[in-house]
């Protein structure tokens, strides 16, 4: 006696003889939520990873604690409404917020996107509003790890992930999985001393490599540069309001060959090869994944990276390790999140 075996995404279906065995596959669903200093994104994931109904929630013009989180678990159960609409259950829910995070009991202890929040017990507090699991994990964590499920990271046990944004995240993962540190508090890498003696940092510290290669560091930069009485386009681009250049404007105008520009993002480049270096020498991972917005910017600031990883980091070492662009775009801390949660199911 012999069947065959019809596989779809709802099942399996094995045809025997005349008739028809029908196996359901397990159809899972969680919400992944990464959470922006600009904007919260949702969507209902499945379990291979395919986003289903997506929405993205502007907070830039306010960002207080009772604002953010009520805007969440208002979203939760709107989307856990549309997908019992269509026949379907929620099982969890996976976060990323940005900020120190304490795991165990699943508090964002401080943030630097959201100046109110401290000891904010968010687990506990979406688990109330949802009536379901919740896993929280840093927002870069998130994005490492949907990189690593995924993304560009799939066939890598290990990588680090930069997220380059407004600020810098790092998530780090070794045999697959997170690596959180002793605390849960790993992957700092934004706040790696590039230079002793750069620009002072919103951490306290001076030099961290997100003074020069986050969107924020190279707008300062640029400013500071107009301001000693550099020319640029810039200048005629903001209409003369410094406050109002972007790293889009940078980026733009150094397309468009703008000296100034071209130099800011040579100089973000030099630094973040800095730390990609010091990152190959400790870790020696296989790929270091370079995720979020600045990210686009690859062919301006890559030149100015690479050699500077050339000349610090072991030769051996650097030539083992791809340097590649993250492939979700800015989906990876969704998916992540999302991935989290199925893991913990």
């Amino acid at each position: 006696m012999f069947c065959t075996v019809n596989i779809s995404e709802t099942g399996i279906k094995l045809n025997k003889g005349m008739g028809y065995f029908q196996v359901k596959l397990n159809n899972d669903i969680v919400i992944g939520i990464d959470l922006g200093g600009s904007a919260i994104r949702l969507s209902t994931v499945m379990r291979s990873g395919r986003l289903r109904h997506s929405r993205r929630v502007s907070i830039s013009s306010r960002r207080d604690k009772k604002h953010v989180i009520s805007s969440i678990a208002a979203n939760i159960k709107e989307l856990i409404q549309i997908e019992e609409g269509r026949g379907k259950k929620v099982m969890a829910i996976g976060i990323g917020s940005p900020g120190i995070i304490d795991l165990k009991r699943g508090v964002v202890l401080t943030s630097p996107n959201f100046k109110d929040w401290k000891d904010v017990r968010l687990r506990a507090i979406l688990e109330r509003e949802s009536n379901l699991p919740v896993v929280l994990d840093n927002d870069a964590n998130a994005a490492a790890y949907g990189e690593k499920w995924k993304g560009a990271g799939r066939k890598v046990n290990s990588l680090v992930c930069l997220t380059m944004g407004t600020g810098i995240g790092g998530g780090i993962i070794l045999n697959g999985e997170i690596w959180h540190g002793a605390d849960g508090m790993s992957g700092e890498i934004g706040h790696m001393t590039v230079n002793p003696d750069g620009p002072h940092c919103n951490c306290g510290n001076n030099g961290c490599l997100e003074t020069y290669s986050s969107a924020t560091g190279m707008v300062r930069s640029a400013v500071t540069s107009l301001n000693n009485g550099k020319r640029s386009v810039l200048k005629k681009l903001s209409y003369g309001d410094n406050s109002s250049i972007t790293a889009k404007m940078i980026y733009e105008s150094a397309l468009k060959g703008d000296r100034l520009s071209v130099d800011i993002l040579a100089e973000a480049g030099k630094y973040l090869g800095i730390a990609m270096a010091n990152l190959i020498n400790i870790i020696n991972p296989e790929m270091i994944v370079l995720a979020g917005a600045v990210a686009g910017a690859w062919d301006l600031f890559m030149p100015s990276a690479r050699k500077e990883i050339k000349k610090r980091a072991f030769k051996v070492l650097a030539e083992r390790t791809k340097i590649v662009r993250g492939k979700l775009i800015d989906t990876a801390g969704i998916v992540g999140a999302a991935g989290l949660a199925l893991k913990q199911l």
